[in-house]
């Protein structure tokens, strides 16, 4: 149907109302619905006993969800489960229940302050809570248990298919920079058995990541270090990892960051930044969507020009572009000449 033939007042209408549905299904995550619904149909009143919540308004909710096959209702009262729902399940082979419960109450309330982002430019945690979001998920420790579950549930999906498009067969060392638990790190040894790696991230994150199993031979190949990416990380590697690192932060911050990973490097190390790249033109991408998001932390999404831009700034050139089966690319970076 060409753009001729929509009706202008319905699809806005119809978008405007989108975050209705997005907070339906994080509802939904957050109190694990689908854990309590099979193949073969359950009754809204089991569910809602099992939960301890209102059973009217839980069938309302998922009424609302099944008319996106998010759920079916077979007969009056009673739904079954779909490939849908079975992708906010607990017991889903592929889940993505804790990613779908990320935005958390502050998250919420920093989106729904925008406009501020868009007319000043600045990030609107700061103007709502006086700190900016991570300063503040660090106060907040069910928000931020919540948020750190979120991306593990997306690290987990994406780690193994990302560290195949990385080019590090033939290196000894690498760090990876803010690297959180540590999932992509432990993603790249298992991959690659010759390598050495290092996790790096905030001294309190660090304490709380895990080696990788009791006993396993990756823990030989496994250290980790604590410390401020705006200060100083391990020196030496021959290659360093962002990833998802950059779109948090301003073009101001990027800079101090990929200074003080450059001032660690080698002169033949690699930097691999491992992020969205915004396409060009009108067409839809996921990372134009996150990114309205981001403006209201204070971070954005970028174009390759603009990354381009962030390494010319800090004496990098991007050297090639990896394309990967998920949203994010690869950008691997040396030191220029």
């Amino acid at each position: 149907m060409s753009s001729a033939e929509i009706n202008p007042i319905q699809r806005i209408n119809e978008l405007y109302w989108g975050f209705v549905i997005s907070r339906a299904i994080h509802v939904a995550a957050k109190l694990g619905i689908a854990d309590h619904v099979d193949q073969q149909g359950v009754h809204v009143k089991t569910v809602a006993e099992k939960l301890s919540i209102n059973e009217d308004r839980l069938y309302r909710l998922m009424r609302l969800l099944a008319s996106y096959e998010i759920f079916q209702e077979t007969d009056k009262f009673v739904f079954t489960t779909t490939a849908f729902s079975d992708a906010i399940s607990t017991e889903g082979d592929f889940s993505v229940r804790n990613a779908a419960h990320m935005v958390t109450k502050s998250m919420w309330e920093a989106y729904g302050h925008l406009e501020h982002s868009v007319r000043t430019g600045e990030d609107s945690y700061t103007d709502l809570f006086g700190k900016g979001v991570f300063e503040h998920l660090d106060d907040e420790t069910e928000e931020n248990d919540q948020f750190a579950r979120a991306m593990h549930n997306y690290a987990e999906l994406e780690n193994p298919v990302i560290a195949e498009c990385c080019p590090v067969g033939h290196l000894d060392s690498v760090v990876d920079v803010g690297g959180g638990q540590g999932g992509f790190l432990k993603e790249i040894l298992a991959q690659h058995t010759q390598l050495n790696g290092t996790l790096f991230d905030q001294p309190l994150i660090i304490e709380q990541a895990t080696h990788i199993e009791e006993n396993s031979a990756l823990n030989l190949r496994f250290d980790k270090s604590g410390g401020s990416f705006f200060e100083k990380v391990p020196a030496g590697a021959d290659a360093y990892f962002l990833k998802r690192i950059l779109h948090d932060w301003s073009d101001e911050d990027c800079c101090k960051i990929l200074e003080t990973v450059k001032a660690a490097m080698m002169p033949e190390s690699k930097l691999y930044v491992i992020d969205a790249i915004v396409p060009e033109g009108n067409v839809p991408h996921f990372s134009k969507e996150i990114e309205a998001f981001l403006m209201t932390w204070g971070g954005q999404e970028r174009d390759l020009v603009e990354f381009d831009k962030l390494c010319k700034k800090t004496g990098l050139k991007i050297t090639s572009v990896i394309e990967t089966p998920t949203p994010l690319s690869v950008l691997e970076i040396q030191i220029a000449n």
